[in-house]
């Protein structure tokens, strides 16, 4: 029992630490090739759903009907979403000029961009400012950066392992 004690607290060896720093890097890799295909995936999968609506609605339209009730329960109904977006060479100013012109300068918020302020304040410390805690709540999460995945998971593949 002492014995069984002792192991228990023994601190890992080289040997150990190595072979569980490659078990769960290259588990990282495999996982994050993964992800990388179904992010893919599920791109191409929601490109291919838009055009298959646009051309159920264009055929409705030029079939003349705006909707149609179909044996299997589903009953599409063609419709048209208008999206408005700001003229090239229109600076932010001319259009919060516009808005506010025609009472609706109210809807435009200032707003800063995640990975716009991350940057940034990731530039600010690095210049030795401190970031001010009753503005901004920091958090700090360990992570890795996986160097030579591409040429890892090709050798993967080139063995057929998977």
């Amino acid at each position: 029992m002492t014995n069984d004690i002792d192991t228990m607290f023994d601190a890992p060896t080289d040997d150990t630490v190595m072979q569980t720093v490659a078990h769960l890097a290259e588990s990282i890799a495999l996982d994050d090739d993964k992800l990388d295909g179904l992010k893919a995936a599920a791109k191409d999968l929601e490109e291919s759903v838009k055009a298959r609506k646009r051309e159920l609605a264009m055929l409705l339209i030029s079939s003349g009907m705006d909707s149609v009730k179909l044996a299997s329960g589903l009953s599409p109904k063609a419709k048209t979403v208008r999206k408005y977006f700001k003229a090239a060479g229109v600076s932010e100013e001319q259009l919060q000029i516009w808005l506010e012109a025609n009472d609706l300068g109210g809807i435009i918020k200032p707003t800063v961009h995640f990975q716009t302020l991350q940057s940034t304040m990731a530039q600010y410390e690095e210049q030795g400012n401190n970031v001010p805690t009753d503005i901004f709540t920091v958090s700090d999460e360990p992570t890795v950066i996986m160097y030579n995945k591409s040429k890892f998971l090709a050798g993967r593949s080139e063995q057929g392992t998977d």
